[in-house]
């Protein structure tokens, strides 16, 4: 847990039940108080509160606050050693008597300095987000003294402050973007122990739980290769942490198209039904099938002549078939001369018809990368670059500074979803893996700025 986390957390923790008197009524009892303190000091039990308030003249209201102060200056004294033991249990009921306080005002009272006392202790025990034995033993102690259970005391401020707990615990154990097993079934059951409901307790932690799922999703994205392990890590989160089925479904979606590329950038195509009227020849295989704009931009003699159609296009083994009333094009493999992506689009140059620009739209980072891999394979230039992929690869101790260093959001408009690593500098152009050259930032941010690259 971080100095920041835990100093929030002792902060709450730490923090005593609203009073019965405000700060104006405590500072004009104080004299009365510390007389009433010096004269139970002196006469012990032959004090009698009724004669020192006359004494001191306080009537009505005024004489109520200042019994409710003197006893709980009491309390305190009393809880200061994180434990009460009868006689001064025995003391305390004494002085509740002799004050006059109704059994009602006394319970508020004894109630207020049990979940002080609780609270500070577990203030105390949760500075390593887990609760050993001992610790589980002393709040036990400290229940039992106030006559209550651990059960009991957790419930009083369950309501109001219990996801907060919760929150606060969960944060600690996943402050550096990881949650082990062991740290999972600790964080279980203190909850548990603690009398927190799981549906109470993933609703405290949905936020936290989402941001450490977005953090995993972008670890594993950022080599662009989702291993088996790093899968089970996330498959288990969602089924853990996540009660949101919209949130989990997104990320399921995100880990399915990240293997699909995967599998692309390994030379492995999908095979898809050829759309109706499209006559495939003797075992040609469809790759892709969808909508697309062609644009193509020449400068000839008579001046700059721009040519646009929209169509649908077939991405075979062997060639790209573009479908359209205007500008119907094939485009063979083996003759593509060069092809630029630009993740939505991709720019082909051929002899021939179809040369110049596809835009596949929201999404066309799937089809960009099917048609790329189709050509490679016909041309059976698809080689791995391992140098270039160990380059691109960032440390994960980089990575969890630069989740940190923005907060899991967005670089440049701060949204929470979609994130990825981003080298600021691409690695083509000479970007390192530094501190300074890695930014967070989300796909759309991304793609704008790989747009102006």
């Amino acid at each position: 847990m971080s100095k920041t986390e835990k100093g929030g957390l002792l902060s709450w923790l730490g923090g005593t039940v609203r009073g019965i008197l405000d700060k104006a009524s405590e500072e004009m009892a104080e004299p009365h108080v510390v007389w009433m303190e010096s004269e139970i000091s002196r006469l012990k039990q032959g004090f009698d509160f009724s004669k020192a308030a006359l004494a001191r003249r306080l009537e009505g209201v005024e004489r109520e606050i200042v019994a409710n102060l003197l006893y709980r200056r009491f309390l305190e004294r009393s809880w200061r050693d994180s434990q009460l033991t009868q006689r001064e249990g025995e003391l305390l009921a004494w002085l509740g008597g002799n004050l006059g306080l109704s059994p009602a005002a006394l319970t508020a009272l004894d109630q207020q300095a049990a979940l002080g006392e609780f609270k500070r202790v577990l203030a105390n025990a949760f500075a390593d987000a887990h609760l050993d034995d001992h610790e589980r033993q002393h709040l036990n102690d400290v229940a039992t003294a106030s006559g209550h259970t651990v059960a009991s005391l957790m419930q009083s401020f369950l309501e109001s402050e219990g996801e907060h707990l919760a929150r606060s615990l969960f944060a600690g154990v996943a402050s550096d973007g990881q949650l082990t097993r062991d740290e999972w079934k600790r964080f279980r059951e203190t909850v548990e122990w603690l009398g927190i409901p799981k549906d109470r307790m993933l609703q405290a932690i949905r936020q936290p739980a989402k941001q450490l799922v977005e953090h995993a999703l972008a670890d594993a994205r950022s080599d662009n290769e989702i291993s088996e392990r790093e899968d089970r890590i996330i498959a288990s989160l969602l089924e853990n942490l996540i009660d949101d089925v919209e949130f989990a479904a997104y990320v399921k979606g995100e880990i399915a198209e990240a293997k699909e590329m995967q599998a692309l950038a390994r030379g492995i195509l999908p095979s898809v039904a050829a759309p109706v009227g499209i006559a495939l020849r003797a075992g040609e295989i469809a790759h892709w099938t969808g909508p697309v704009d062609f644009l193509r931009v020449r400068d000839l003699a008579s001046g700059t002549r721009v040519d646009r159609a929209t169509g649908g296009l077939v991405i075979t083994d062997s060639r790209a078939i573009f479908n359209s009333s205007d500008r119907p094009a094939e485009i063979n493999h083996r003759r593509v001369l060069a092809h630029h992506p630009f993740f939505c689009c991709i720019e082909i140059r051929c002899s021939g018809k179809g040369a110049g620009r596809y835009d596949f739209g929201k999404g066309g980072e799937r089809p960009v990368a099917i048609w790329e891999t189709a050509i490679g394979r016909a041309n059976q230039t698809i080689v791995a670059s391992d140098e270039r992929e160990a380059r691109r690869r960032i440390p994960r101790d980089v990575r969890q500074r630069v989740w940190q260093k923005y907060g899991g959001r967005c670089a440049e408009c701060s949204a929470d979803t979609y994130l990825e690593f981003d080298h600021v500098i691409p690695v083509a152009k000479g970007g390192g893996n530094s501190d300074t050259n890695v930014q967070l930032l989300c796909r759309r941010c991304n793609l704008a700025k790989s747009d102006n690259i």
